[in-house]
């Protein structure tokens, strides 16, 4: 149990560590929350980002919660991922390339009871991450000669949950997150000599308040070591804290609270299963986001719509030959974004390649997923956005409950 006490040491303290870095260099970033954070882990990236339907004793799926309930009453499993991404941004003036990354998750899942499982982790919710300027001049004409535009910061939430298989074909879930963080906005303007000067304003989001998850998983038996697998999942629409700091030239001379909202949300998926050898499936989340208050008002945002499918496939899990126990995984995916630019918003459009690399004791896995994605905007004079992306997560599986006999 070392161990045990180790990784949730670990829990405790990264949540000051992973999310420092900015995993964003979008101008886009300066609208809403930023850019939403992928709720799939490495594994499941891969294959396109489903995970509604997808219930494995292999992997942590937190998308779910229904989900955790499906693990052996024996077993341990720790996963953590990294990203590191590409990005090109193109408008009229040129192509500019940004290169960021950073620890993205961490979380854990084992049994309590039979027929129960418990989740536990650390998961971003949306990144801010942007800089950029030009010349601006005030209507009285004794502005700025230069404003730059910058941002940082985002959210995140830890969370815990719980899974239980009511009968031997339905499983319930519930997932419970605290969400935290801080969104920061800055604008700093320049003059030229002979009376240079430097003025920066900055805006501070800091965001507190609790969310929820609701699932379900339906799964049953359609022949031979087959598997079909049902899930729902639901969010309720939940207010939270967020409190807005403005300072000028660093002092605060202004605090103030404001509304802010996440939206009622809805997702459905399947996967079909045959033991040892293949998955494949698909999932669609629709969130309603003009519903929810953006600093106290509503249709800020625009809802969202997401679409996944993907699989994996396993040549022969049984063989001693590396190469056909490996997980080989790929798919695509939709997105119509929930920000709201003048009135305009854009599609994303992806796709993902992935490899489960199995480790000597056949039972933890180096997951890789190779992701693209394609921004485009619906106002053709906006930015253009291309990512290409490399997750790259290890999970630990073992059987840490076993007790040895000594003969």
């Amino acid at each position: 149990m070392s161990r045990l006490i180790l990784r949730i040491i670990a829990l405790s303290i990264l949540p000051h560590i992973a999310f420092t870095q900015n995993n964003t260099n979008s101008p886009y970033t300066l609208y809403g929350y930023g850019s939403l954070a992928d709720k799939a882990f490495a594994s499941q990236r891969a294959m396109g980002g489903i995970g509604y339907g997808l219930r494995s004793p292999h992997l942590i799926n937190p998308m779910n919660p229904a989900s955790y309930s499906n693990i052996d009453s024996l077993t341990f499993m720790f996963d953590m991922g990294a990203m590191a991404q590409v990005a090109w941004f193109e408008d009229e003036s040129g192509t500019k390339r940004k290169i960021n990354g950073n620890l993205e998750y961490i979380a854990l899942q084992f049994p309590l009871i039979k027929r129960m499982g418990f989740g536990a982790g650390l998961e971003p919710v949306s990144y801010v991450g942007y800089r950029f300027g030009g010349i601006e001049a005030w209507e009285d004409g004794n502005g700025y000669d230069v404003m730059e535009y910058s941002g940082s910061g985002g959210l995140s939430k830890v969370y815990g949950a719980l899974s239980y298989d009511l009968f031997d074909r339905l499983s319930l879930g519930v997932k419970v997150a605290y969400l935290y963080g801080d969104i920061i906005h800055s604008k700093a303007g320049y003059t030229s000599e002979p009376d240079s000067y430097t003025t920066a304003w900055t805006d501070t989001l800091r965001a507190s308040g609790w969310l929820y998850d609701f699932g379900l998983q339906y799964h049953r038996s359609v022949g031979k070591n087959k598997t079909l697998v049902v899930g729902l999942i639901c969010s309720p629409k939940l207010q939270f804290h967020g409190r807005v700091n403005k300072s000028d030239n660093g002092e605060i001379y202004s605090t103030a609270d404001s509304v802010f909202e996440m939206p009622e949300s809805y997702g459905i998926g399947f996967t079909f299963n045959k033991l040892y050898h293949y998955t494949f499936g698909a999932d669609v989340l629709y969130q309603r986001w003009a519903d929810a208050k953006f600093y106290d008002q509503k249709d800020a945002l625009n809802n969202r719509l997401k679409i996944n499918l993907g699989g994996e496939y396993i040549p022969n899990l049984m063989t001693n030959r590396y190469y056909n126990r490996i997980r080989y995984r790929a798919g695509l995916n939709y997105t119509s974004s929930y920000l709201k630019i003048n009135g305009s918003g854009y599609k994303e459009y992806g796709a993902s390649v992935g490899f489960g690399l199995p480790t000597i004791d056949r039972r933890s896995y180096v997951n890789l997923a190779f992701e693209y994605s394609l921004i485009v905007p619906e106002v053709k004079t906006y930015i253009k956005e291309q990512y290409f992306k490399l997750t790259l997560s290890y999970t630990f599986n073992e059987a840490w409950f076993f007790k040895q006999k000594l003969q």
